[in-house]
């Protein structure tokens, strides 16, 4: 047991540090956290927005994280004659939590300004551009590591025996500087049909300002992170949508890619199909690494998510099958502006 607990407390020290300031968290209900895949969607949410998303990961492998982003944005519109959405701004938290013993903390926030140029006069295909900048803080807890040096061949573990010196800094504050771009169509049905298909896609690179390290004297090992992303969201009938959709990342030499549709269907009697409860279900498939399945709720004003991550792939030859859960809520304070809303993944 001794063992075991020196090993994991090596394997924390080394590896977690390295997760925790040089590969940004994952989240599989990516458009939830829009702010966080994209900042250029600040421009294309046509509602004061409200959203959260909190992420629990391999908490059966003893190395868990946990991780919760929050989301504001306020949309910006030019008076006249029609009103013109030109913008959002978008505010975002971030805590993310690793280690048995919430040994490693990462917290972040940031502004992002949107710009929106409309590419017609109808304001059905919009390309935002974005610059999102913040600041962020990463710690080690250092008196909740267990070193060798803390046991005795008598008593065992003991917490007020020295552990041991290492070349790392306990805390470090860098700064956040993102950018995206996002473009989005959606044309208006022909002869009042619900029959439409809307398109996003988008690219956004994160680390901008390469960060510092928690060894002294050194900077983050992996530098810019790359995110190319879309889809397309397709009313098939007046009840039923479907949108598949797609997340590539590239950091250094790593690729993640996401690919997966989730398929949306309105409950409710009411007239106002927009208006209506509509049931989600959606998989996604994280290649080499793990299989997502997703439900949710949704209305014109709020909705609610939940995932769950089987990661049968990449660690379970090593350490075991891991597994993580997600879970996100938004709310909308729907504007009376007329505009055409922004249709996108809602999980």
């Amino acid at each position: 047991m001794r063992y075991l607990t020196c090993v994991t407390a090596f394997c924390l020290l080394i590896i977690l540090p390295f997760f925790a300031v040089s590969q940004s968290p994952v989240f599989s209900q990516y458009y939830s956290s829009g702010l966080y895949l994209n900042p250029a969607l600040a421009g294309l949410e046509k509602d004061i927005y409200l959203g959260m998303n909190y992420r629990s990961q391999w908490g059966n492998l003893n190395l868990p994280f946990t991780t919760f982003q929050f989301s504001y944005i306020q949309p910006i519109s030019r008076n006249g004659s029609p009103k013109r959405h030109v913008g959002g701004l978008g505010l975002s938290f971030l805590n993310d939590v690793a280690g048995s013993n919430k040994e490693f903390i990462t917290q972040g926030v940031s502004l992002a300004l949107a710009r929106n140029f409309h590419l017609n006069r109808s304001g059905d295909n919009i390309l935002a551009i974005s610059l999102q900048a913040g600041a962020s803080q990463q710690r080690i807890n250092y008196n909740d590591l267990r070193w060798s040096s803390q046991y005795s061949a008598f008593t065992g573990f003991d917490q007020s025996l020295p552990g041991e010196s290492t070349l790392t800094n306990e805390r470090v504050f860098n700064p956040i500087l993102n950018a995206g771009v996002m473009w989005y169509y959606n044309p208006r049905p022909k002869n009042l049909s619900y029959k439409s298909t809307s398109s996003f896609h988008g690219v956004a690179v994160s680390n901008i300002i390469r960060p510092d390290g928690f060894y002294l004297n050194s900077k983050d090992a992996l530098s810019l992170l790359y995110k190319v992303h879309g889809g397309f969201t397709s009313a098939v009938s007046r009840k039923l949508e479907l949108s598949p959709n797609y997340l590539v990342q590239l950091q250094d030499e790593r690729i993640q890619v996401n690919l997966g549709m989730y398929v949306g269907y309105t409950i409710s009697n009411s007239r106002d199909v927009s208006a209506g409860m509509k049931a989600i279900v959606g998989a996604w498939y994280r290649y080499e690494d793990a299989i997502i399945l997703s439900v949710g709720l949704s209305n014109a004003n709020w909705n609610l998510g939940f995932s769950y991550d089987s990661n049968v792939f990449s660690f379970s030859k090593a350490f075991g099958y891991g597994s993580a859960y997600e879970l996100s809520m938004a709310y909308k304070i729907v504007s009376k502006n007329g505009y055409k809303r922004f249709s996108s993944p809602l999980i």
